[in-house]
């Protein structure tokens, strides 16, 4: 077993992010001990070899007048170091030795540093605490990725907690090389918020061939506007064939892959045009609801446009979630979901937590798809403000459809959105991580939509897969 020696400051904190990286990440056994010092030691009882692994304190030692101010931010550009492979590691926090150097590998007297401050660099990102200390937001109230420093670092495509952790397992190796790891699988992780349930739900004929004009005319998509049209032949009391009943299609994709999809509900209309355009108390939405579950597939929470910094809107919506789906006999061990236009805080996650609900997935910026938490692997939460470990995990979202496609995000279109979505797949691979996939089912009018998203399903998968048989 490894001993941790640790600085006392921030005990809270340390044991966090002791305990992610190594029990969650690396699943590797220790015991930590804190102590008056200044650095990290990690070292093993009873080993013949009398080695031992430094590695530098950084961010979690700062000043208590710096904490949680402009003050304890990274300063750009970011350093960088040679990592075990030879490639530019960025370093957010890190201190170099007395020779100038953060890595000095050499074992001759008995020790490896690292000055690299992997745990507080990654507590860091975990966390989103430069959200809770920058006061930049959008429109919709929202962090912008322009604003983070990975993407002023150029590094917000990188999952820097996975490679931070990567190197942490090499210096554990070359230390200890007998001391076993954890053996990961990687995960596909896909998932449809339902912000609109039927495209012809609240929408009057005027507003659909409006609607139909649009796609026909200004945006040259007679398809879109063909099935549009289908809607207005129909009895406003059908749902069959409405452009957005794209439910079996979804699951039929999931199943042949052997994956669940997750269907997040919106339970409450809040405000007009944003929130949800139907309601659980519908005979079609709850016939859905009983469809998915009956198929395997999973129901979850979409709470709505204004209730990410209300603890008691998450958790009445929720509670009528949960009402709806006793009444329909749906019944499951765990409940999670995703926050309406990624609309979150560094207090949401307290939020989902008090609610009762097991998992979020909401942490993506709209704009951009990439790592925003700079993992691509599942985690529990921590609240910066109580200072405390939720039993809340957390799900990072890697790629949601509209972060890709749409115009006034990424904007990407044909081959250039698959290889994003490739590129951003094939990260994931390597780090054995989850892959987590967002698309509505709203957005499969087109054909060139459906076909995109048919080979996300079809065409990204790995042979060291975790795979659910339905």
């Amino acid at each position: 077993m490894l001993i941790l020696k640790s600085p006392l400051v921030r005990r809270a904190e340390r044991e966090y992010i002791y305990r992610v990286l190594l029990e969650e990440f690396i699943g590797i056994e220790f015991d930590i001990q804190f102590e008056d010092r200044e650095d990290i030691q990690l070292m093993q009882v009873g080993c013949s070899m009398d080695v031992e692994l430094i590695l530098s304190d950084i961010f979690l030692s700062q000043p208590t007048e710096d904490w949680l101010t402009r003050r304890s931010l990274p300063a750009l550009p970011l350093d960088t170091v040679q990592d075990h492979k030879g490639e530019d590691l960025p370093v957010l926090f890190g201190c170099k030795n007395t020779e100038g150097v953060y890595m000095d590998l050499n074992e001759s007297e008995g020790s490896l540093y690292c000055g690299v401050d992997l745990f507080g660099s990654s507590f860091f990102m975990l966390t989103r605490y430069e959200e809770e200390v920058l006061p930049d937001r959008d429109s919709h109230g929202r962090f912008p990725a322009r604003a983070s420093i990975a993407s002023r670092a150029g590094i917000l495509m990188r999952p820097i907690v996975n490679e931070y952790t990567e190197l942490l397992k090499f210096l554990i190796h070359r230390c200890w090389p007998q001391i076993p790891m954890r053996t990961r699988l990687m995960r596909r992780l896909v998932s449809h918020d339902v912000d609109s349930a039927y495209y012809h739900y609240g929408r009057s004929r005027l507003q659909i061939v409006k609607e139909i004009a649009g796609d026909v005319l200004r945006r040259h998509d007679a398809q879109a506007g063909w099935k549009k049209a289908g809607v207005m032949t129909r009895s406003r009391l059908e749902v069959t064939g409405d452009p957005f009943d794209t439910y079996d299609w979804l699951m039929d994709l999931s199943e042949q892959q052997g994956l669940q999809s997750a269907f997040y509900f919106i339970t409450e209309q809040t405000q007009s045009g944003i929130d949800g355009n139907y309601s659980l108390e519908d005979p079609h939405i709850r016939q859905l609801m009983r469809r998915i579950h009956a198929r395997g597939h999973e129901i979850g929470l979409h709470p709505t446009y204004h209730a990410y910094l209300n603890s008691e809107s998450i958790a009445s919506q929720f509670k009528q979630l949960l009402k709806v789906a006793e009444e329909e006999q749906i019944h499951q061990s765990v409940w999670g979901g995703r926050q309406h236009y990624l609309r979150w805080k560094p207090a949401t996650w307290q939020h989902w937590e008090d609610a009762g609900l097991q998992y979020d997935s909401s942490l993506a910026y709209a704009e951009w798809a990439g790592f925003r938490c700079g993992v691509c692997y599942e985690f529990p939460v921590f609240n910066l403000q109580t200072r405390q470990t939720l039993k809340l995990r957390e799900r990072p979202l890697i790629v949601m459809e509209q972060s890709i496609l749409h115009p006034q995000y990424m904007g990407l279109a044909g081959d250039e959105a698959w290889q994003m979505i490739q590129r951003l797949y094939q990260v994931c691979e390597q780090y054995q991580g989850d892959f987590t996939l967002l698309w509505h089912n709203s957005q499969l009018v087109r054909s060139a939509d459906r076909s995109l998203y048919r080979s996300c399903l079809e065409q990204l998968h790995s042979p060291n897969e975790k795979v659910d048989i339905l």
